[in-house]
């Protein structure tokens, strides 16, 4: 055998690389993974439950149909149920099929955090202009998935249409997977393949004035909804520290038993983010109902018989003084909007109206109103599809109507949010006197852009030279590898016409 085509045989297989996969695989490939892990994650505790007696039914099929049904609740599919008379006692029955629509956001989180794992995996193996190929492959790999799901759950009794189950899990992989692209790109130019940053310099001055202008407008409203949600989480925490004993002794009345009081705990823990927005919806003045007919709000509160669940032993008993205030918790979430306004320093309709009405007093408050009415709109407008998401329909009964009105909701929401950043905006620069010293705005946004630009530099810096140092140890090791086969003659190089040969 030749030595020198064994040599270089060796080198080939040394070096062989498989071909890194077209992104259209690759988002394929990203889809059955998640799909997969989700599967896993609602099979196996359904297993585990149905192995420790709880489950009346532990074949293979019940179980398998019973884990698909929670994997379509947990992506908000819409079903329709169909019992027989007398299956929960006689006000319970929907024999002509009830919408039942639950969607546990706590849990939720599950599958979005995977989708926003596989979108980041995606836009990592992505050129600029490309990730659209693999973002299409990957959300409608998802979508067949949860159709095939849904014709694995669907029977008499709980009916799914594998559309419905398609567009939602599409839904929750796309706004997962874009969310994941981004945290990995960190750009708008590779996630889409446009540079905005270019298309906005190309604009008129005026243009670009307004723009960054209703910009910050959508970051101050965004900044509201994220105090008003925190605060009426404090709330609800608040409430239910103060009603501790009522929720537990319902769980004492229910006596479940170990799985049942884990898998309570699991459905309340999961249904946590709903409940801090009806807490919210209730903060405004909307209120929310626990069925047909019943309402709790800060003005009335008018609930009869409900069912026994633990968290509905936190509800307030009725009308008092600190539930008429609860509107001023979003009144506060405005007021940091406006303050937040007045620090950035980006409302340049207020220098429109100054040079157009020469009485200052006035400029200020029409420019001061127009910019409160705006950032409540859109702190509305964020708010209104998470509090319709919200809502639940058990599909029986009187439990078909539970949740906030989420369309009143959000106007109120926008009206007390206009309200408050109103108020903070035109007292900040009293604070502001307060504090000479203090940067203002502009330099705040300055500078944090400035530190933004040298963090990316200095980590391309660093790429750049690990990439070098990478290829000059990698140069280094085979020049040490060829010196060190010369020598002794075992070298692919030196055996081929060496004076032993000849």
């Amino acid at each position: 055998m030749d030595p020198t085509s064994a040599g270089d045989a060796g080198r080939r297989t040394r070096t062989l690389r498989l071909p890194s996969p077209p992104l259209w695989l690759l988002g394929l490939i990203e889809a059955v993974q998640v799909l997969l892990a989700g599967a896993l994650l609602v099979a196996v505790p359904v297993l585990a439950i149905g192995l420790a007696g709880g489950l009346s039914a532990v074949d293979v099929e019940s179980l398998a149909t019973l884990a698909a049904r929670i994997w379509l609740v947990l992506h908000g599919t819409p079903v329709v149920l169909s019992l027989e008379p007398g299956a929960f006692g006689g006000g319970l029955d929907a024999p002509d099929g009830g919408w039942f629509h639950l969607l546990p956001m706590g849990l939720t989180a599950v599958p979005l955090a995977l989708a926003w794992r596989a979108g980041a995996r995606v836009a990592r193996g992505a050129w600029t202009r490309q990730l659209w190929q693999g973002m299409i492959t990957l959300v409608v790999g998802y979508a067949a998935g949860g159709a095939g799901i849904a014709v694995l759950a669907d029977d008499a009794a709980f009916g799914v249409q594998p559309g419905l189950a398609a567009a939602f899990a599409a839904l929750v992989m796309g706004v997962g997977s874009l969310a994941g692209g981004y945290s990995e790109s960190q750009s708008w130019t590779r996630l889409i393949g446009v540079d905005l940053e270019s298309r906005v310099a190309a604009f008129s001055q005026k243009l670009r004035w307004a723009g960054s202008y209703l910009w910050a407008v959508v970051r101050a409203g965004t900044l509201a909804v994220v105090a008003a949600v925190g605060l009426s989480a404090l709330l609800l925490a608040v409430q239910i520290a103060r009603h501790w004993m009522d929720v537990a002794n319902i769980y004492q009345e229910l006596d479940p038993g170990v799985l049942g009081v884990v898998g309570l705990t699991l459905v309340h823990l999961g249904l946590l983010p709903n409940l801090v927005l009806w807490t919210l919806s209730y903060a405004v003045g909307a209120g929310f109902s626990v069925g047909v007919g019943t309402q709790v709000a800060p003005h009335a509160v008018d609930v009869s018989s409900l069912p026994a669940v633990p968290l509905l032993g936190a509800l307030p008993a009725g009308v008092s003084v600190p539930s008429m205030l609860a509107p001023a918790l979003v009144v506060l979430a405005g007021i940091v909007a406006g303050w937040w306004l007045m620090r950035e320093g980006e409302n340049h309709l207020d220098d429109w109206f100054a040079l157009r009405i020469d009485w200052r007093p006035a400029s200020l408050m029409l420019s001061s109103l127009v910019l409160a009415l705006l950032t409540g709109l859109t702190a509305g407008l964020i708010l209104l599809g998470p509090l319709w998401l919200s809502r639940l329909s058990l599909g029986v009964g009187r439990m078909t109507e539970i949740g906030p009105p989420a369309l009143l909701a959000a106007g109120l929401v926008a009206v007390w949010v206009a309200a408050g950043t109103l108020l903070g905006y035109l007292v900040s620069p009293v604070l502001h006197r307060l504090a000479p010293d203090a940067a203002t705005g502009r330099q705040r946004v300055r500078r944090r852009r400035e530190a933004r630009r040298e963090k990316h530099e200095e980590r391309d810096r660093r790429k750049i030279e690990k990439q070098v140092a990478r290829r000059e140890a990698k140069r280094a090791t085979t020049q040490a590898r060829r010196a060190k086969k010369r020598p002794d003659g075992g070298g692919d190089e030196e055996s081929f016409g060496s004076d032993g040969a000849r």
